[in-house]
C-alpha cells in the first residue's frame, strides 16, 4: 500500500534511485545538489513499503503563488495512478494560494495537469497555470 506524507531531507541514494528510475538522468546524476534544494521545498512523498516510489516539489510564499516543479514518479506506479494523487494532494494542501504554476515536463503530465483546471499561455509553453479556484460547499 502507497503512503503519500510530507517529508523534508531525503537521502542522496533515494533520490538517485528514484530520479533514474523515473528517467531523469541529469537530476539523478546531481543529486547531491537537489537534495540540498529539495530540503528548502515543500515536498510530498508516495512510499511502497518505505521505499521512494514518488514525489512532487513544491515552492511557495504560501499566500501568492507555488510553483510546482517535478513531480516524478516511477512508471510501474504511474499506472496506478500514483502520480494524480501527488498532485491531487499538493494542490490541496496549498488551496489558499491565489495562483500554481507548473512546469509540464511531458506529454503525460501536461494531461494531469490540464486535468486539474491548469492551463497554458501559449501551446508552446511548457508552464501551465491555475488560478485560485473558489472553494464549492457541496450541499
Amino acid at each position: 500500500m502507497v503512503e503519500y506524507m510530507f517529508e523534508r531531507g531525503l537521502n542522496i541514494h533515494e533520490i538517485k534511485a528514484l530520479y533514474g528510475g523515473a528517467g531523469w538522468q541529469a537530476e539523478a546524476d546531481n543529486a547531491a545538489n537537489l537534495a540540498e534544494g529539495l530540503a528548502n521545498s515543500t515536498v510530498m512523498t508516495a512510499r511502497d513499503d518505505g521505499r521512494l516510489v514518488g514525489m512532487v516539489r513544491g515552492v511557495s510564499d504560501m499566500h501568492t503563488v507555488l510553483l510546482l516543479d517535478q513531480l516524478v514518479v516511477l512508471p510501474e506506479y504511474q499506472e496506478d495512478g500514483v502520480d494524480a494523487h501527488l498532485l491531487e494532494e499538493m494542490i490541496d494542501y496549498f488551496r489558499q494560494v491565489e495562483n500554481i504554476v507548473a512546469v509540464g515536463h511531458d506529454a503525460h503530465l501536461n494531461r494531469l495537469l490540464k486535468e486539474q483546471g491548469f492551463h497554458a499561455g501559449s501551446a508552446d509553453t511548457p508552464c501551465l497555470i491555475r488560478p485560485k479556484q473558489l472553494v464549492e460547499t457541496e450541499f
